[in-house]
């Protein structure tokens, strides 16, 4: 029976134990799946668990080779729909590694009853998550500047070229992130500008905002820009875990998951009713605050704190003698979506996003462009 009775442990974990281990179960050889091995249900009934193929093998510089993988659960069932969630593209956005992990715990326990199909790839950049890097370690490129990859290119161009093909024919792509390097941002969903199917989806994703954003000039080489529709979810700390937020784009994933049919309202591990109801921005309304000198800057607000015009966001003080060098403050009324962690400030550094409650008049800068 192996693990089929956990431990006692936190709620979650003593409802979607991990699978038992059984025949076939193994190290998976170049290009061929992880074989289809079986568990014992709790009810004594029999169950297939989830396969793990590998998509694509590189060779490393130094001889080895490493896999990007796929996790599959559930069947094709006509008329349901396919969805892919997509992980660690990035090495530095372990939340999004996180939230993988635990959407797939929720899915193994429940795969007899998965109307449809879902795919999880839980790292595409296994490298640079080892190391906390944003880049493919030895080429030193962000994965997510490279899509749509091409076949005969280095590492990393052929390993976006392999996600491309495999996410090909896929009714939902969601992109799992952190927060961007050195900030605290609310758990947000960002769409496509004008993209109104997949406005209405993030909808379900419990994030305080869901963002239309409209493309900026390195967009064609994202992965949401392959697939019209893509949802990106992130929130945080960068490069760190905060559990809250973890949980918060775990039950977000779980419950679109619920509205697509695929997950039945019943096995969601928690009540739908508690989940926030996000506000839906524009990049006119998504305002950055940026520092005038150079220092260190002093947060005095937390995140999804409401401000007013001219309420001071935090300081930026000289290291050296403690002087005030700058006060920062909100340009406009809303929320704090984003505020710096990181202290080291230049001028002209983006310290915080402002939701603002409307579009200013004029002055105060939108932010827009792929992140």
């Amino acid at each position: 029976r192996g693990q089929d009775t956990p431990e006692a442990g936190d709620s979650f974990h003593r409802r979607f134990p991990p699978p038992a281990r059984g025949p076939g179960a193994g190290r998976a050889t170049r290009g061929t799946s992880r074989g289809l091995w079986w568990g014992l249900h709790r009810s004594g009934v029999r169950r297939a668990v989830p396969t793990t193929e590998a998509i694509i093998e590189v060779e490393l510089p130094s001889g080895d080779a490493i896999e990007v993988v796929r996790r599959r659960f559930g069947r094709a069932v006509p008329g349901a729909p396919r969805v892919a969630l997509v992980a660690g593209l990035r090495g530095d956005a372990p939340e999004g590694i996180r939230v993988a992990h635990d959407v797939s715990a929720v899915l193994a326990a429940c795969e007899p009853r998965l109307a449809g199909l879902v795919d999880v790839y839980p790292c595409c950049n296994p490298l640079a998550a080892h190391r906390g890097s944003r880049l493919w370690p030895f080429f030193d490129v962000d994965l997510n500047r490279l899509f749509p990859g091409r076949p005969d290119g280095h590492p990393p161009d052929r390993v976006a070229r392999a996600l491309v093909d495999d996410l090909a024919g896929a009714d939902q792509v969601v992109e799992l992130r952190g927060a961007r390097p050195g900030f605290r941002e609310a758990p947000q969903a960002h769409v496509r500008r004008g993209d109104e199917q997949a406005a209405e989806r993030a909808m379900n994703c419990n994030v305080s905002v869901v963002w239309a954003r409209r493309p900026g000039p390195a967009a064609p080489g994202t992965l949401a820009h392959q697939f019209p529709g893509t949802i990106v979810l992130e929130g945080g700390v960068g490069n760190m875990l905060t559990d809250r937020v973890g949980r918060e784009l775990t039950q977000g994933v779980l419950f679109l998951l619920s509205t697509l049919g695929i997950l039945a309202e019943d096995d969601l591990p928690f009540h739908w009713a508690g989940l926030q109801r996000p506000r839906r921005v524009t990049d006119e309304t998504v305002l950055r605050v940026r520092a005038g000198r150079g220092g260190l800057f002093l947060p005095r607000h937390a995140v999804w704190d409401e401000v007013e015009p001219g309420t001071v966001l935090g300081q930026v003080v000289d290291p050296a003698t403690g002087d005030e060098l700058e006060v920062v403050r909100s340009p406009a009324a809303g929320r704090v979506l984003a505020l710096r962690e990181q202290p080291v400030v230049l001028p002209g550094t983006m310290i915080a996003r402002v939701v603002a409650d409307e579009a200013p008049a004029g002055g105060a800068p939108p932010a827009g462009g792929a992140p």
